[in-house]
Order: structure tokens, then sequence, then C-alpha cells
């Protein structure tokens, strides 16, 4: 196999990688990238297709799973949407009793309420749940 034909392979390869994200294809153009390094080096074809086929099982095994691992690993600190709001600061805008209030959360206002007692408009709150679009809040402290 010609050398260029190694490398438009890997490029194909890399371009249906970037289509589909998991990995996969990345690995099968790290192999022909391999397999035209032994065609640089005037390897026949035969041993070109081995080394294609040892890069690709090495790659899948054992390249792919650690390199997904850290890809998809996320920060602890990392809440997104609903989870972002628990624990954070709010302020009472009106007083707020187990069936009603409104407080103001992350620069928006938002209706809330307490799991128990009243509190007065002002006291400084955080966000212990978020039950549809109701926070659930206590007093700061």
């Amino acid at each position: 196999m010609q050398l260029w034909m190694w490398f438009a392979a890997a490029g194909v390869l890399l371009i249906v990688e970037m289509l589909t994200v998991d990995l996969l294809f990345a690995s099968l153009a790290f192999s022909a990238l391999l397999a035209a390094g032994a065609n640089a080096l005037g390897y026949g074809v035969a041993i070109q297709g081995v080394v294609f086929g040892i890069g690709a099982v090495t790659s899948l095994l054992f390249l792919r799973p650690i390199a997904l691992r850290h890809l998809k690993k996320k920060p602890a600190d990392h809440a997104t949407n609903v989870e972002a709001l628990i624990g954070a600061p709010a302020v009472a805008l009106t007083v707020i009793t187990e069936l009603d209030g409104q407080v103001k959360l992350s620069g928006e206002p938002w209706s809330a309420r307490t799991n128990k007692g009243e509190i007065e408009s002002g006291a400084r709150l955080e966000v212990i749940a978020i039950e549809g679009v109701t926070a659930v809040v206590k007093r700061k402290g």
C-alpha cells in the first residue's frame, strides 16, 4: 500500500471521528498512522497490515478506555441546572411561609416556601431544594 493511502485512510477516519466523537475511529486513524510509519521504514504490505491490526487492537483495548475516562471526567463541583442552585444564597423579597413567598435567587425572582415556620422579608436565605419552579429555603446560618 502506498504511503499516501495510509495518510488518506487516517484522514478519512479522523473526519468520521469528528462526526461520531466516541474515539473509535480516532483509534483506527492512529493505527493507520502506525502502518504509514511501517511503510516509510520500507516494510511490505503484509507487515503494514499486521502493524495496523496490532495498533488497532492495542489502541481500542488500552488507549481508548483511558482517553474516554479522562474526557468524561467531571470536576467534583460540576453542578448544572437545578443542582447548581442547591445551597445557593437567596434574599426574601416577601414574607415566606410554608405555602408561598418570593425570593431573589441568582439575580432573579423565584417563588419560594419554607419547610417550617415563617421568614420575614429581607432575610438572608439558603436554598435547600428545588421543587418544580419553587425554591425551598431556610434561614442562612
